[in-house]
């Protein structure tokens, strides 16, 4: 009878712990989210013209929005971490909001789970990679086509809801920063000498993004 009641102890302790020893993340984990991201930003736009051997520098500041498709895939490396990829394409729109543009942003993303449970997870993220940006403007007598590239860093926290052993939501938000210069530019269909002319834009600030996440 000691035994029966041992060992009927043993297994309600087993099933009681199963759950809590499950994580989210773990060695060998592959993560895959897609989702969508906005974003509010302030910007600095620097211009520097060489005349005559001398460099005249202007600085306008701004704001802009960003409509982004977040799409992450991740490896879990640990327990407490995983290494993975990021690509984010999507739009950049500035006050006046009448151009059209594409941008996009890709690197490396490791992540450090603070809370790493089986239904639920609580993560810190870094991106480390590269911004590119094309803005086209056409207005009266004019068409303009600029092509910018940089890097970009951004810093994040963010929760994960599991539902299945598959599929979870994912709620982030991120600090983000860019950093491009201007590498072409067009203007009336004609390529502008950048010899004399530099152009460098960048932002700051924060994104807030709701993903669709698989986990394999």
């Amino acid at each position: 009878m000691h035994i029966l009641r041992t060992a009927l102890l043993g297994s309600a302790l087993l099933v009681f712990l199963a759950p809590a020893s499950a994580q989210f993340n773990d060695k060998g984990t592959v993560h895959l989210a897609i989702g969508l991201a906005g974003g509010a930003h302030g910007t600095e736009y620097k211009t520097t013209i060489s005349i005559f051997g001398g460099n005249y520098s202007d600085t306008e500041t701004d704001g802009a929005a960003t409509i982004t498709v977040p799409i992450e895939l991740d490896f879990g490396i640990s327990k407490k971490f995983s290494l993975g990829l990021y690509l984010e394409p999507g739009s950049y729109l500035d006050s006046s909001a009448t151009e059209s543009n594409s941008m996009a942003l890709v690197g490396l993303q490791p992540r450090f789970y603070f809370i790493n449970g089986d239904r639920f997870a609580w993560l810190g993220s870094l991106q480390l990679g590269a911004a590119g940006l094309k803005i086209e403007r056409d207005e009266a007598f004019t068409e303009s086509s600029a092509t910018y590239a940089g890097g970009n860093f951004g810093l994040g926290t963010g929760v994960v809801f599991q539902f299945t052993d598959l599929i979870g939501l994912q709620l982030h938000m991120r600090y983000m920063t860019t950093n491009m210069k201007l590498r072409d530019y067009t203007l009336n269909g004609n390529d502008v000498d950048l010899d004399d002319y530099e152009a460098e834009l960048r932002t700051r600030g924060f994104a807030v993004q709701a993903s669709l996440g698989f986990r394999f």
